[in-house]
């Protein structure tokens, strides 16, 4: 199969798009299928940084910057008509083959999957919102929304297959390996990550409750990711003795696998600490994962701090406090999951079989 990815990260959007169609493009080269990614140069993209894992990427003409004060102004996140991106996608593949269009884009619609179909391309959407119609051959959400069997039933026609759920969720091959970490290996610390981009300063909060203890029982390592926009102010604080704070973690999974706790956003990252059954408590970073969260929260396994625009560093102060309190009572591991670490292989499964 050739296969074209379009995607984007910025400073607005976020790393978790890129992230997750990363870990599609190297299964299907793993798999022997080419793969070409088309990605904007918006302020805080991915672009080097996807060349730099070995995938092939196009890079469409940088923009004037389009970000709001409202992050979930979605169309605002293209910064130019569909028809537009359209039309450059297929300038910038003119002699590139494709029988695989794959977009992770929440401002791409039906609009602009029909002028790429037009091209012979089977169109595959990944999506998380359910907020707007697709044209697509197969539709991809792994989360695990309540009733997520029909949530997709009105918005893709009546042929289009759709893997749904989080056995399909597209994590690295090393989460299916890190499942199985002993729990004499697991370490006395506590794990923090709100995404590459952390848009509403969630590091810096938990640093600052952080500096309102002397001490904690555990250790609090603290990655404030690639792409954070407030790394000088991070940066310059004094770090209590039991904090280690990190832009990025070169086997960041391991790590996480290791932790005893976690903080967190309730998207792609809660997915992944669900695989690894590790106790977390959850923030909504972004709108769309505050349905989440709540239903997360739901069953009993996980904390929730609220909504990222609303919480403050006397919020997470209190998280502490309470995690000190109970920390030599709560579970080491979360109940067994279906999330196994293979949905990556799945959902190259279900390409190859529909081709």
């Amino acid at each position: 199969m050739n296969v074209v990815i379009r995607v984007d990260a910025s400073n607005q959007i976020g790393t978790g798009h890129v992230m997750r169609c990363l870990v599609l493009a190297k299964k299907l080269l793993e798999r022997n299928h080419t793969v070409t990614m088309l990605s904007r140069e918006l302020k805080g993209n991915l672009i080097d940084y996807c060349r730099q894992q070995g995938v092939s990427v196009l890079a469409l003409p940088a923009i004037e910057d389009t970000a709001t004060s409202d992050r979930n102004d979605y169309q605002q996140w293209l910064g130019v008509s569909q028809e537009e991106d359209a039309k450059q996608c297929l300038t910038a593949l003119k002699k590139i083959p494709f029988d695989w269009v794959v977009f992770d884009h929440y401002a791409l619609d039906t609009q602009w999957q029909s002028l790429m179909k037009r091209q012979g391309a089977k169109i595959f959407a990944i999506d998380d919102l359910a907020n707007r119609q697709h044209n697509c051959d197969i539709l991809f959400d792994h989360n695990p929304w309540p009733d997520f069997e029909n949530r997709y039933q009105a918005l893709v026609p009546a042929s289009s297959q759709q893997l749904l759920g989080p056995t399909f969720a597209l994590l690295r091959d090393s989460f299916a390996s890190l499942r199985e970490t002993r729990l004499e290996d697991i370490k006395n610390q506590v794990i923090a990550f709100f995404s590459g981009t952390d848009p509403t300063g969630e590091c810096l909060k938990l640093l600052s409750a952080c500096q309102q203890f002397p001490s904690l029982p555990f250790r609090v390592v603290l990655v404030y990711g690639m792409s954070n926009p407030r790394e000088a102010q991070l940066l310059e604080k004094p770090l209590p003795t039991f904090v280690t704070l990190v832009k990025s973690l070169p086997e960041f999974e391991t790590e996480l696998a290791h932790s005893r706790y976690a903080f967190g956003g309730a998207g792609v990252s809660a997915i992944e600490r669900t695989c690894l059954r590790l106790p977390s408590t959850l923030v909504s970073v972004a709108e769309n994962q505050r349905e989440m969260a709540e239903h997360l929260t739901k069953s009993g396994l996980y904390r929730y701090l609220g909504v990222s625009d609303a919480t403050t560093a006397a919020y997470y102060t209190n998280e502490l406090a309470w995690l000190a309190e109970h920390w030599d009572s709560l579970p080491w591991r979360l109940p067994e999951s279906d999330i196994d670490g293979d949905g990556a292989n799945r959902v190259v499964d279900a390409m190859e079989a529909f081709s």
